[in-house]
């Protein structure tokens, strides 16, 4: 299947992160819940969402003029329709998962791991004060929270054209890993898209190399490095 997808499909793989929230399991099975709370992505959910992000390019910003020989002040009405130098432009797939990354390193930085489910409430590490107190400063530093807002706005705003290719996708990946042993699930949700509800390896670690063969045998590492997004 070496035919190149179009590039909402390429947008596709991070279904597996962000189409809802993931807690993993002992044996690294990805569990796929809902977007409510704090929620976190399995080692399997990154690597999928990071081969999923298409190429972008920052917005250009006007910037004051150093010449020297220009005395004229900058017309402060003109600022005001500039794009703001903080302003994050990139996709929501790609803010999530920087969003992912700070969150765990502020977690493991702590000397802590990512406990269960952390979407659940009931979830026994919330016993421990100072393990809840340290998940809500990490989410808060890192921003997951709003990011992953951002992502399901921007999964709620697909028009059935880009559901339709990101079923493609989804299916296509899905069929491939599963020739490799992969245990996948999956459910539709109300919009018609295809979501996955469990997405692991046969022995329950990450197997890198059949995703990337997936990727490529599919077609979506083509549209990926042509820039479709």
């Amino acid at each position: 299947m070496g035919e190149r997808r179009g590039g909402g499909i390429v947008l596709a793989l991070a279904l597996i992160g962000i189409a809802s929230a993931c807690g993993s399991s002992a044996n690294g099975a990805v569990v796929v819940r809902d977007l409510d709370a704090i929620q976190v992505m399995s080692p399997a959910d990154v690597v999928a969402m990071r081969s999923s992000i298409p190429e972008y390019s920052p917005s250009a910003t006007t910037l004051p003029t150093d010449d020297p020989n220009n005395s004229t002040p900058p017309d402060s009405s003109d600022t005001a329709d500039t794009i703001p130098l903080n302003e994050d432009n990139r996709p929501p797939e790609l803010k999530l998962f920087d969003a992912f990354g700070k969150f765990r390193s502020c977690i493991e930085d702590a000397g802590e791991t990512i406990r269960g489910n952390l979407q659940d409430p009931n979830n026994p590490a919330y016993q421990d004060p100072k393990y809840r107190e340290l998940v809500e400063k990490c989410a808060a530093r890192s921003k997951i929270l709003e990011a992953l807002r951002e992502a399901s706005t921007a999964r709620a705003e697909l028009t059935p054209e880009q559901i339709e290719q990101r079923n493609e996708a989804f299916k296509l990946l899905s069929e491939c890993l599963k020739k490799r042993g992969w245990n996948i699930d999956s459910r539709v949700d109300e919009k018609g898209l295809i979501t996955p509800t469990r997405f692991a390896s046969p022995d329950g670690t990450l197997n890198e190399r059949d995703l990337e063969q997936c990727l490529s045998e599919t077609g979506i590492n083509d549209a990926i490095e042509n820039g479709a997004g």
